[in-house]
């Protein structure tokens, strides 16, 4: 019986537990094991941690077989076993749970990701036009548009500013990582690009570290364990930027895309980038950016399928590539890149 895993292996999981019993309260009600009320209770009072690890578990107990296997099969989560590594040798020396409805498999947290909370999220576009000394990108409203359209269709609460600084994005992305809620995070940022940094509206340059670090696990624990996800259309390079109908995406135009460099160890991280490393990345003043348009095509008809966001991201390849335009005289081709840390499969549920 479950509780019997809690009452004979309680003394250690108080004394491992209690390293961090606000991380584990955070994972504990996102799974509704307990109530708002009881939450509250246990994070509003005045006993230390230990106390509050004690008055958890027997909580827990208390609440039945059920309760206590879900508590269990929430302590095989990676954010919990990095936080508290000593439970490995602990959780490798019990059985493995077993569903109840399905006898035989494991009740393991493989599979997808949940993506039931309303609103879905937060989806913050960053939508850079017009800056200090670098040429406005023009069509890059078409690509807002199109955002907004998608991931407001998908149940995201999508907020959209324009023209930002570089420190005017870092204060925003830092403000948002202390107030997300719900099941999963998406961040779209349309911008001037160089080496590993995008522009701010001031010609300033923000780094993918700083795009990246608020929503690490230690600094964003409302995320731990949920999906986030970035999109970036943007390049870098040295060169003029070509007054074009195909302009490409960077202030002085030998476009490079943002490189991987600065993907943090967090788990559950997704970054797709426009273009691969040492490649243009490619808008058309009318009409938008390649990779952006075809995404957001790609999101809608995909989520209508049932299709995984990698399969979406792959379909977004395919169009891409497909593409292509003449620049400096020479045809132009493109074809994005993703990094991806997800643990489970995304898949956005079809809006009714």
């Amino acid at each position: 019986m479950e509780p019997n895993f809690i009452r004979q292996n309680k003394v250690l999981l108080i004394e491992v537990l209690s390293a961090d019993h606000n991380l584990l309260l955070q994972h504990v009600q996102e799974k509704r094991l307990i109530t708002t009320r009881e939450y509250n209770n246990l994070r509003s009072g005045h006993d230390n941690a230990e106390k509050v690890t004690i008055n958890l578990l027997d909580m827990l107990v208390n609440k039945g077989d059920e309760r206590c296997a879900q508590f269990r099969q929430l302590l095989h989560r990676d954010t919990i076993l990095e936080t508290f590594p000593r439970l490995n040798d602990l959780l490798r020396t019990q059985q493995p749970a077993v569903s109840t409805e399905n006898p035989g498999i494991p009740a393991t947290e493989v599979g997808s990701y949940t993506m039931t909370s309303v609103p879905l999220g937060p989806c913050l576009i960053i939508n850079n036009v017009n800056f200090k000394d670098k040429a406005p990108r023009h069509g890059s409203n078409e690509d807002k548009n199109a955002l907004m359209d998608v991931f407001s269709w998908l149940g995201f609460e999508v907020k959209v500013l324009t023209d930002l600084t570089a420190q005017e994005m870092k204060n925003e992305l830092e403000k948002c990582s202390k107030e997300v809620a719900g099941d999963c995070f998406v961040c779209c940022i349309l911008s001037h690009g160089r080496s590993n940094f995008v522009l701010g509206s001031d010609d300033e340059l923000l780094s993918t570290e700083d795009i990246l670090s608020p929503f690490k696990g230690h600094n964003c624990q409302t995320l731990a364990g949920k999906p986030k996800l970035f999109f970036i259309q943007a390049c870098r390079g040295t060169d003029t930027q070509n007054a074009v109908e195909i302009q490409a995406d960077d202030p002085q135009a030998d476009a490079r895309p943002l490189s991987f460099f600065f993907i943090p160890a967090d788990a559950d991280i997704l970054v797709s980038y426009a273009t691969v490393n040492n490649y243009y990345s490619y808008r058309n003043t009318m009409t938008g950016s390649w990779f952006i348009q075809s995404l957001c095509k790609r999101l809608r008809e995909g989520s209508c399928r049932g299709e995984d966001i990698l399969t979406i991201l792959t379909g977004v390849n395919d169009d891409v590539c497909r593409e292509q335009g003449r620049h400096h005289g020479k045809m132009a081709k493109q074809v994005p890149e993703q990094c991806v840390r997800l643990r489970k499969r995304l898949i956005f549920s079809v809006p009714k």
